[in-house]
């Protein structure tokens, strides 16, 4: 049985999962050492998963634009000076649905995750309901990234 009081994410295990992604799909390793979290309000892209079912929550990745723009060159293959708007979209939140698929192997099943959102331009974007579980400040590519999961209270009805 599981117990309620323990999370099911740990720090450590985001970071971990956040290396292995980032060094599979990105083609270099994430440092986390030193870096300063990107603030709500200074953050261009946000891109986020919800995972619903036998746990409920969010992870989001917040950045810069011109780190956005750096994962979507190296997730694409692509020449950096020719990224679009559209590939930063694409490759951000793809960036987050796999990270939160490999969240998800961690969490009580079944949990199911929906389809990525992602939010370009400065904006205070707010999950309601939802206390932050763990945060992982990101240095990739002389960039920064934040990535958080926050957990949700069911309903009550």
């Amino acid at each position: 049985m599981e117990d309620r009081n323990e999370p099911p994410i740990t720090p450590d295990q985001l970071h971990g999962i956040i290396w292995q992604v980032w060094t599979a799909y990105l083609g270099s390793s994430p440092t986390s050492a030193a870096v300063a979290e990107v603030p709500q309000a200074d953050a261009e892209i946000t891109a986020s998963v919800c995972i619903a079912g036998a746990w409920l929550g969010h992870v989001v990745l917040r950045s810069g634009l011109a780190a956005a723009a750096a994962i979507a060159a190296a997730m694409l293959d692509l020449d950096p000076t020719r990224v679009k708007p559209d590939d930063i979209q694409d490759a951000t939140g793809e960036l987050m649905n796999i990270t939160a698929g490999n969240l998800k192997s961690l969490l009580p099943q079944p949990s199911h995750l929906a389809l990525p959102q992602v939010v370009v331009g400065r904006a205070e974007i707010l999950w309601p309901g939802t206390n932050l579980l763990a945060r992982a400040a990101v240095g990739w590519s002389d960039h920064r990234v934040t990535i958080e999961i926050l957990h949700g209270e069911a309903p009550r009805r």
